[in-house]
Order: C-alpha cells, then sequence, then structure tokens
C-alpha cells in the first residue's frame, strides 16, 4: 500500500498511455529510500544526472522536490527515451534533457550534485570516468559484485565522490559513506614485553599483510630485554609503516591503551607480540566490515602449542547467520561468553572510543576479558569470518594462561569492574551472559589451581557469581548450569551453600 499521498499523486501521473513495467518497483524503491535520500532543492550544484530512465517516476519527484535542478537523463534506449520525453518531456520544459550517452550530456569537469546509476547502466570503467572526470557530490545506484569488487567501489567512491549509497546484489546493508577516505584504514596494535624470541615472526607476519593502508603500532612495555630495540630496528626498515611507542611497564592494558591512542585507524586490531597472523587477515577483515558496516568484525584463529607442535582451529562459523557460515552474526552477543579471543578482532575506533571502552590498566593480567565483553555487549553490528588467520601461541615460558597460583585470583577484581561498567545498565541478557562468563572463568581457573588456594577461590567465587543478581534467580542460575552437565551443576550447587557464609579475605593476585 502506497504510503505517502505525494508519492500517490506521481502515480497517477504516469498512468494512463504510458506505463513502464518498472514502475511499481520504483514506487517501492521511492518509499523505502532503495537509492538513500534523493537530491534536495537546496543542492548546490543544480544538476541531477539519472544513468537509465526506469520508469521516469524519479524524474517526476525530482521536478517537483527540486523546482531549481537541471535533471540529465542518460539513457541508450532510444525506445525508452522517446517514451519519457512524450510524457514528461512537456511538463519539464528546459529543466530535462534526455540524451543516448554521458558525453553528449556534460563538458569536462562538470559539477553534479547527485548521480543515480540503474543496474543496467553499471559499467566499473564507466563509474571511473564519471568520478575522476567530473565533480560529484553524490553517487548512488546498484551494481553486481560480477561488474565490480565492492571494496574496491567503496575505496574509489571515497577517494573521489562527496558521498556515496550503493546497493550490493544478494547484500542486505547497502555500501554508503562521505567525507572522504580515512588516513588509515587498519591500525594494529603489538603490545610487547620480553617476546624478544618470537618478536620477529611477528611483525614479519603483519608487514607482509595484503591491505595496504595498514600501520602497525608496536608498544614496548618497559621490557627488560632487547625487544625494544629489536622493535627499533624493524621500524627502521619499515618507516611510516610501523611506529613504536616506549613506556615504563605498566601491563599488557596500558601497552594497549597506549597504541589505542596513539592509533589513526578507522578500525584497530591487536596482536600480541608472541603471535603471529596469516597474509591476508587484516584485509579480510577489513572487507568483511565495511561491507556489513559493522562495529566489529571477527575471523577463526588456531591454537599453537609450542611444546608438542600440535594445531588446534577454531572456527567462527557457528556464530553467523542460520545456514551461513560468514557475514553477519546474529548478535555479538552470541560471543559473550566465549574464551577471551580480543586479537583475531577488528573495532572500529570511533566505537570504542565514543562508548569509553578501554582496557582497564589496574588488571595487571587477563585484561582481555573485560575488553571483549564490553566491547561485545556495546555492538549493534558485528561480520564474521570462518578463515583461521590468526595464530595463538601457547606453553611459551612466562605466559598468564599458564598460571596456577595466587595470580588467578585477578578474576575477582575483573568481574568486580565489569559489574560497574556493565552490570549496572545491563538487561536481563546481559546478566545471563555475565554470569555464564563468570561460571566459565571460575571453572577453568579451578581446573588450574593447586590446592593450596581452591578453597578460598571457591568461597570467593561463590560470593562473585551469587552476589550480583537484579534479574536472574537461583533456580534460573542452578538450570542454566545444569544444562552444562552434571559436573558444572553440583559445583555451582556448592557454591550456592558457600555464598550464604561470609566470604574470605582476598588474596593479592600480584
Amino acid at each position: 500500500m502506497l504510503r505517502h499521498p505525494e508519492t500517490l499523486n506521481l502515480a497517477r501521473n504516469l498512468a494512463g498511455p504510458y506505463t513502464s513495467p518498472l514502475l511499481g518497483d520504483d514506487f517501492w524503491r521511492l518509499e523505502n529510500n532503495f537509492f538513500g535520500l534523493m537530491l534536495g532543492p537546496d543542492d548546490p550544484r543544480g544538476t541531477a544526472l539519472l544513468l537509465g530512465a526506469r520508469s521516469g517516476l524519479e524524474i517526476l519527484r525530482l521536478l517537483e522536490r527540486a523546482p531549481h535542478t537541471r535533471i540529465v537523463v542518460v539513457e541508450p534506449n532510444a525506445l525508452r527515451r522517446g517514451e519519457v520525453a512524450a510524457f514528461i518531456g512537456a511538463r519539464a520544459g528546459d529543466r530535462l534533457c534526455l540524451t543516448a550517452s554521458l558525453a553528449e550530456a556534460f563538458p569536462a569537469r562538470a559539477k553534479i550534485g547527485y548521480v543515480r546509476v540503474d543496474i543496467g547502466a553499471f559499467s566499473w570503467d564507466m563509474v571511473q570516468d564519471l568520478l575522476t572526470q567530473h565533480d560529484v557530490a553524490h553517487i548512488a545506484g546498484e551494481f553486481d559484485s560480477a561488474d565490480a569488487d565492492p571494496l574496491e567501489l567503496v575505496r574509489f567512491c571515497r577517494r573521489h565522490a562527496g558521498s556515496f549509497f550503493w546497493r550490493l546484489v544478494g547484500h542486505a546493508p547497502p555500501l554508503s559513506g562521505r567525507g572522504g577516505p580515512p588516513e588509515v584504514e587498519v591500525s594494529v596494535v603489538v603490545p610487547c614485553y620480553k617476546v624478544l624470541a618470537w618478536v620477529d615472526h611477528c611483525m614479519d607476519t603483519l608487514t607482509r599483510q595484503s591491505i595496504e593502508s595498514l600501520e602497525i603500532i608496536a608498544v614496548d612495555d618497559g621490557s627488560p630485554d632487547a625487544t625494544g630495540e629489536k622493535l627499533d630496528e624493524w621500524a627502521a626498515h619499515f618507516p611510516g609503516r610501523i611506529r613504536v611507542i616506549h613506556k615504563p611497564n605498566g601491563g599488557c592494558a596500558s601497552a594497549r591503551n597506549a597504541g589505542l591512542m596513539a592509533a589513526r585507524g578507522e578500525y584497530v586490531g591487536f596482536v600480541d607480540g608472541d603471535d603471529w597472523v596469516e597474509t591476508p587477515m587484516f584485509e579480510a577483515l577489513y572487507r568483511s566490515a565495511t561491507l556489513y558496516a559493522a562495529e566489529i568484525s571477527q575471523c577463526g584463529y588456531t591454537e599453537i602449542y609450542e611444546a608438542t607442535g600440535t594445531k588446534a582451529d577454531f572456527s567462527t562459523a557457528w556464530g553467523a547467520r542460520p545456514r551461513e557460515i560468514q557475514g553477519l552474526a546474529n548478535s555479538p552477543r552470541d560471543f559473550l561468553s566465549v574464551k577471551p579471543t580480543i586479537w583475531r578482532r577488528l573495532y572500529r575506533r570511533e566505537f570504542l572510543l565514543g562508548n569509553g571502552i578501554k582496557f582497564p590498566e589496574h588488571i595487571r593480567r587477563f585484561d582481555d576479558l573485560p575488553f571483549q565483553f564490553e566491547a561485545l555487549a556495546r555492538a549493534k553490528r558485528m561480520s564474521i569470518l570462518p578463515d583461521c588467520y590468526y595464530n595463538y601461541r601457547l606453553e611459551r615460558p612466562g605466559q598468564d594462561v599458564a598460571a596456577s597460583d595466587a595470580k588467578l585470583f585477578v578474576h575477582f577484581p575483573i568481574f568486580d569492574w565489569l559489574e560497574q561498567h556493565v552490570g549496572i545498565w545491563a538487561d536481563a541478557e546481559l546478566e545471563r551472559a555475565l554470569f555464564a562468563t563468570k561460571l566459565n572463568t571460575h571453572l577453568w581457573a579451578l581446573t588450574r589451581m593447586g590446592k593450596a588456594f581452591a578453597g578460598r577461590y571457591k568461597a570467593l567465587a561463590a560470593h562473585d557469581m551469587f552476589g550480583h543478581r537484579r534479574y536472574m534467580s537461583v533456580p534460573q542460575m542452578l538450570a542454566l548450569a545444569a544444562r552444562r552437565g552434571p559436573r558444572t551443576a553440583l559445583f555451582l550447587a556448592r557454591a550456592w551453600l558457600l555464598a550464604k557464609s561470609a566470604p574470605p579475605a582476598m588474596v593479592a593476585s600480584d
């Protein structure tokens, strides 16, 4: 049903001797802003270019809404041109120019306020010529990926058009933007502390990335070995590509924050200095984030066990929309309680800074857990790739994940921080996810912890899980644990009994 009287009047104007088979489709497109917002009457360029006449409904809309705008229609089909001229020409006066080719319509360096490209008129060569030979304020249209690479089209329009709005066949989100290309497409932050034996491999894979617009920000967190000097050597070999920040030791969170604050990229990624990445990683993640207008994009990863040389792949296909292995995730919240893996993702920098999302610097280890939870809790759109592009090194000396002592008590200040930063605005869904995260984390810690610390840890974990509840009842918590198996259910039932007693004193985690 037509909702707007103006569109209904246009339909009546087109009824009669001339009725295009495209008319109904054009009604729907105008009603639903298929090509975005059309040219307004106050556009300073004063010219609208339609590549492909379609039904002529857009011409009538422009005649009514932009009375001072000259309208140029390029339609190679002579019959269609004649039909449009016969029906619309009289009411358009000298404002309408119908022509068979773009070359006939404009001299070199013409100023064009609005361009709409029909899919039948789309040509990658034509778009490049149009945008490089003329001054175009805004371009919109529809195309097929067989005719142009979507990311290449986006990049080209960012450089040569004031703004753009494209529909890709078979792809729901429009590709849109304005204001020119980003200073840098991707910034990669690499926190480094005592990783001399592995940092060459890491930096080598980052410098070989297929994406061209990339900056690498290596942060020497006061490393006592020669890691900082090694990073300087890499920066000397790749000036403009690698920047090094030297700072006093403050922990991984402070190093990551220092890199984030120095980043210029549209998107930011984090790679640990002892890990490495595959060559396509950041081009693929940036493509996915751009095409899906996502705040976060994610790929799979591989765990590499250094002592044995074994590998294990962890794809992300399970989090996609039904029956798809990549694309837009159902919801970023689907990943809230998974193992912290912040390094397999790109984050839109404006999203992080605008929401005040950063790494808590008082947390000396496992700072990726609170960062991941807050980022995924606040994100609205997340795209995923199943490819395992990140290589996560395990079983090296000195890794935090190898801790089995009081260092694991750091989980309690982490969850206190999350309760303060997320719990205060969390809905019931987020509270369930935070509880599931606590349950997973505490069970994992207890599988690694020595007996000397386990009793106190269990008591603190009980108060942590049951002490912050607004939506979940105890039966709901026990039911969630039961769905994960009898071992988890027994652990939580015992924790419920422990939670009724006074909490023990905290053990220092440093």
